[in-house]
């Protein structure tokens, strides 16, 4: 069966970056599934693997545009502590989640300073170009309740991590 809109697709990849670092790998972490036509992956991701066939390896390559953006220097900035929540304990690398009105976004905490912390607002492969290694493990139709839903029932988080946006 091909992928299209409205099949339950079964993915084991190797995610790389420009310099071919491993930065993820289902072998490791499970299979990523996801319901094909929704955008619950990277959507230029999603349109290369439309019409592939379970079974077939592919091979994507993403510039950063059609991945996570280029790292943009205006999302990293100082924050002062007296704005940071008063029993926060913060440490170098650590990941703040933050957000309003149904918006959650993830800050990083680059270094301490004196007056409070630098904090990245990008998304950790923001600026990096982006190799996904596939292999379609398995294509099936979604269910209707999976259609009205938008979503598969056996999705993983996988499907919202590395590959989505």
């Amino acid at each position: 069966m091909k992928i299209r809109k409205n099949t339950v697709v079964t993915v084991d990849y190797r995610l790389k970056d420009e310099d071919g670092t491993l930065l993820d790998d289902s072998q490791q972490s499970g299979p990523m599934v996801y319901l094909h036509g929704y955008k619950h992956i990277l959507p230029a991701l999603e349109e290369a693997l439309e019409g592939i066939e379970e079974g077939m390896p592919h091979r994507v390559t993403l510039a950063p545009e059609q991945a996570y953006g280029p790292r943009q220097e205006n999302l990293v900035f100082e924050a002062n502590r007296e704005f940071l929540p008063e029993d926060l304990e913060l440490y170098e690398g650590q990941q703040l989640t933050s957000g309003s009105h149904g918006r959650r976004f993830t800050l990083k905490v680059v270094r301490l300073t004196e007056n409070g912390a630098v904090l990245d607002g990008n998304h950790p492969l923001a600026g990096r170009q982006l190799t996904f290694e596939v292999q379609i493990r398995e294509v099936r139709p979604a269910t209707k309740d999976e259609v009205r839903a938008q979503y598969a029932r056996d999705a993983t988080a996988k499907g919202q991590h590395a590959a989505s946006s």
